[in-house]
């Protein structure tokens, strides 16, 4: 995800024309601040009439991390842009792995959240009509599927699910192939807000709400603390959340900016200071923790 933002963010500081289709990352409030930087979001059925062929050789057309379909890349060379393309690595790679095997003959199956993820829509249209998402253990014991099947993840699915409908399915397709292109951050992240969500009295997880791994990280977190609170930005949280509490953990999804962290981090440490003028190492104002656990090189 950092990788992709600073690559946006240096074509619109040297004033740059991008425009780009659907959101870069699933986090409003970063792109936001992009669009007040200078991107242009628009919708495939508009692309013509942003068409530069022949006036603006600089004008780009940004694939966020989750791709593009082939055919909106297509439409956008024929207009004209050249291509930024921030894809996430791992999202490349299960691109590439859907075409291999599906110009080999093999039908695709994906462990997925959902079918309407950018990830996932791209995904299906290159299996070309020969794919099949799951989204639940039911799906995985009653669909009826090609015994020639390649099975890969969502990178941000629930790593759960993808366990469980791999096991599923190695028992029912005897040529199945397994490619877990599931995000070893998202695995990691999850081992650690689990210890993290246990020693804190409340955790505000910080994130967009249409971001599956932020979903992922709030919906763990609660296993082990039911005071676990998704929130995008300070006016989303509740201050009696925090009344006399004494450890408050902050942390965030892979699409969650380190600017977003630091906000949050001086809100509860300005509240805490307002309620309590002897500061936040007063026993009864509490203290908190930032966490972010992450590597700023990864996705979504």
């Amino acid at each position: 995800m950092e990788r992709a933002l600073t690559l946006v963010e240096d074509i619109l500081l040297r004033e740059e024309t991008l425009y780009a289709i659907g959101d870069l990352i699933h986090n409003r409030r970063e792109i936001e601040r992009l669009e007040g930087m200078g991107l242009h979001m628009i919708s495939p059925g508009t692309m013509t009439e942003f068409s530069v062929a022949g006036t603006d050789s600089q004008a780009g057309f940004l694939v966020r991390c989750h791709g593009e379909i082939p055919s909106v890349i297509t439409q956008a060379r024929d207009c004209g842009f050249h291509i930024v393309d921030a894809t996430c690595p791992i999202v490349k790679h299960s691109q590439e792995i859907v075409d291999q095997h599906r110009r080999d003959g093999w039908g695709i199956i994906i462990a997925a959240g959902g079918t309407d993820h950018p990830e996932v829509v791209g995904l299906m249209n290159r299996a070309e009509g020969n794919g099949v998402v799951i989204t639940s253990r039911e799906e995985a014991e009653t669909i009826d599927f090609e015994e020639r099947s390649l099975l890969l993840a969502q990178t941000t699915v629930d790593p759960a699910l993808f366990d469980e409908v791999r096991h599923i399915l190695s028992q029912r397709l005897s040529r199945l192939k397994i490619n877990d292109t599931t995000c070893r951050f998202i695995r990691k992240r999850r081992k650690e807000i689990l210890q993290f969500a246990s020693q804190q009295e409340v955790i505000l997880l910080v994130g967009g709400k249409a971001s599956a791994n932020c979903g992922l990280l709030h919906a763990t977190a609660c296993d082990v603390n039911a005071n676990t609170f998704r929130v995008e930005s300070p006016g989303d949280v509740d201050k009696t959340w925090l009344k006399n509490k004494t450890r408050i953990g902050i942390s965030g999804g892979a699409s969650t900016p380190k600017w977003q962290l630091e906000e949050m981090k001086s809100y509860v440490g300005n509240h805490h200071v307002e309620e309590n003028p002897k500061g936040l190492k007063n026993r009864k104002g509490g203290t908190f923790l930032w966490r972010m656990f992450k590597k700023q090189n990864t996705k979504k």
